[in-house]
């Protein structure tokens, strides 16, 4: 299967992980300059089970908040309203996410807490804001899993004969990696080139991206996390740093391992 026939048939799938009326609702009200984050969360209040669903994720650990957020007003005005309107929309793919690949959920908490760790090293604007890219950063993975199985399992074949890394097997398989597809699914979603470019370009990591830094960030969080066990990203092999990523973050050798030393404080007995 080629790239054209593959972006067919996940963008013929990428509306089953199904936003809501009311997640439609929410996110244009987020467009809306003169809205106030009260409306927005008396918005989301109307719909238990949603409600539901965006507090479990505010308080998974995902923003490492010290005391637990019980209300959606007090969210709001903690994540604002940037972070808050991809965090909605990630609540459209919580579930799957949960359910998917053993271990894939922990792995992206892991690396959505790594990448606040490491935007807050590099003293970035609106590092929770990161966050949300290292939460999504293998949602390509999920969509397959769920929606192209035939060709997700024969890329799991593939990675397990030639213990390879579970992306360069995609690129075998089927010309694009799992990065690409996260990428696709974002854009329909209408998100930012923020957001979505780190996700589509983490393992293809170029200095001349209009998101160079951000992408450098998931590159690296995703790498440290593997590096560290903490939950599975499908293989058991572990990416090299881009060099090209660490020049365009300014980090060397000796920030890598300040980065390393507060990342395992900050997971210590929350994810594994």
């Amino acid at each position: 299967m080629d790239r054209a026939e593959m972006r067919k048939k996940v963008e013929e799938v990428t509306s089953l992980p199904t936003l809501p009326g009311s997640v439609t609702r929410i996110t244009r009200m987020l467009d809306d300059s003169d809205i106030t984050t009260s409306e927005v969360g008396r918005e989301i209040e109307k719909d238990q089970v949603f409600s539901a669903k965006v507090l479990k994720l505010v308080n998974s650990g995902f923003y490492g908040f010290s005391q637990p957020i019980s209300t959606i007003q007090h969210a709001m005005v903690l994540l604002g309203f940037e972070v808050a309107k991809t965090l909605i929309l990630s609540t459209s793919v919580l579930d799957m996410m949960s359910k998917s690949m053993t271990g894939l959920w922990p792995h992206s908490l892991a690396c959505a807490r790594t990448c606040v760790i490491i935007a807050r090293y590099l003293d970035l604007d609106d590092p929770e804001e990161v966050s949300v890219t290292g939460l999504l950063h293998d949602l390509g993975k999920v969509v397959l899993e769920a929606h192209v199985n035939d060709v997700f399992e024969v890329v799991v074949e593939v990675m397990e004969d030639r213990n390879i890394l579970f992306y360069e097997a995609e690129i075998e398989v089927m010309e694009i990696n799992h990065a690409t597809v996260g990428g696709w699914l974002l854009q329909k979603w209408q998100l930012p080139g923020k957001i979505v470019e780190p996700v589509m370009y983490h393992h293809d990591f170029h200095p001349s991206r209009t998101h160079a830094v951000r992408t450098g960030i998931v590159h690296l969080a995703d790498i440290l996390v593997r590096a560290e066990g903490f939950g599975s990203g499908g293989d058991r092999r572990i990416p090299v740093v881009s060099e090209a990523a660490m020049e365009a973050m300014e980090l060397r050798q000796d920030d890598l391992q300040e980065i390393m030393d507060e990342m395992m404080e900050d997971m210590r007995g929350v994810i594994r």
